[in-house]
């Protein structure tokens, strides 16, 4: 049997700490490339002992190695002599924000972007939104086509984003969406927990924000109580007159998914796939959310999951399904239908295996 190619999967986050979305997509990424490949990870972050077991308890078959200094000079020093050093076959940077580091690569060596989602689009969003760009980096679409274009492959989270992608760099634009594989969660007779699963991002706390002002009021007299997941629990506090019971970062995701009888996502700006979408959706839970949430999904009838940008029509979904035990279960089988269809392993990560193994 021939040798697996090499792959080197460069993150300036330990993912594997859990939390958050986009930790979420790049453990998914990089378990399924430690199945197939020879997988080594380059992390421009302080890691240690207890990082490798970690990654070896998450079953991730790959070889860490840790990044002495992440000044970009030196981050791409190194990553140089990585690259040589372990004949890597291709190299995958998580988000643009490590783009500094693709001239690093050597001639011969795919270089391959995944973009979780379009920062142009982040500004957009936010402009749209009467917010200055995140981090304060502004950028237009042309401005950020142009830096994709260097690249033999870049990854889109949903089709939306690479067919606008393809326009400008041609079938060099790959659709690799979140996958999610779970078990369906049973519908409990009695709906009451509306929840949300979200990391510190300013875009979840204004999404808290906007449905404990807006929405709660309108749920008045239906019986509901609101549970908090994730590390947005750390920069939220509900306002007066709100109870909300924050549990924190959950690592059982059956045990979490199984206590939301009507998931939520308010979110009113971002960008990409947002994956507490699909994970709800992967565990048969009924989802309400925004236009700005379901980018990426499709459910032109509102059959697999509910939309409203209004207060009082999000309100009235969620009234609807907390009340009907059999209209969650119906919402919740065609949901879960829907993920294993369009959010397996095996239909997210085909275009990439593919390419890898070209």
């Amino acid at each position: 049997m021939s040798e697996r190619r090499v792959v080197l999967f460069v993150t300036h986050d330990p993912f594997w700490r859990l939390g958050g979305g986009e930790r979420t997509r790049n453990l998914a990424l990089a378990w399924m490339l430690g199945q197939l490949f020879d997988l080594h990870l380059f992390c421009l972050a302080p890691v240690g002992e207890a990082d490798h077991k970690r990654l070896a308890a998450l079953r991730v078959s790959a070889t860490l190695h840790p990044c002495a200094d992440a000044e970009p000079p030196a981050a791409s020093a190194q990553l140089t002599d990585l690259v040589g050093a372990i004949d890597a076959h291709a190299c995958i940077l998580a988000k643009l924000r490590l783009d500094f580091l693709a001239d690093a690569l050597p001639p011969g060596v795919l270089r391959i972007l995944d973009t979780h989602d379009l920062v142009s689009d982040n500004v957009a969003s936010r402009a749209r939104a009467g917010l200055e760009p995140w981090g304060g980096v502004d950028m237009s679409f042309d401005e950020e086509m142009a830096r994709l274009a260097r690249y033999d492959h870049v990854l889109l989270i949903q089709q939306d984003d690479a067919r606008r992608v393809a326009t400008a760099i041609g079938p060099r634009a790959l659709c690799v969406p979140h996958p999610v594989m779970f078990a369906r969660q049973p519908v409990r007779a009695q709906g009451r927990v509306l929840g949300f699963v979200a990391s510190g991002w300013q875009g979840n706390v204004d999404a808290l924000d906007w449905f404990a002002h807006e929405v709660w009021p309108a749920l008045e007299g239906v019986t509901a109580e609101l549970h908090v997941w994730g590390s947005v629990c750390r920069v939220w506090a509900p306002p007066a007159g709100v109870t909300a019971i924050a549990h924190g970062f959950v690592a059982d995701y059956t045990a979490l998914w199984g206590s939301v009888d009507v998931a939520i996502n308010p979110v009113r700006w971002g960008s990409g796939l947002k994956i507490k979408n699909v994970e709800a959706l992967g565990h048969g839970v009924p989802l309400v959310t925004t236009t700005e949430g379901a980018r990426g999904l499709d459910d032109d009838a509102g059959r697999r999951f509910r939309v409203a940008d209004d207060a009082d029509g999000f309100a009235r979904h969620c009234r609807e399904l907390l009340a009907d035990a059999a209209l969650r279960e119906q919402t919740g089988a065609r949901a879960h239908d829907y993920a294993v269809q369009h959010f397996s392993p095996q239909t997210c990560f085909a275009p990439l295996i593919s390419t890898l193994l070209m």
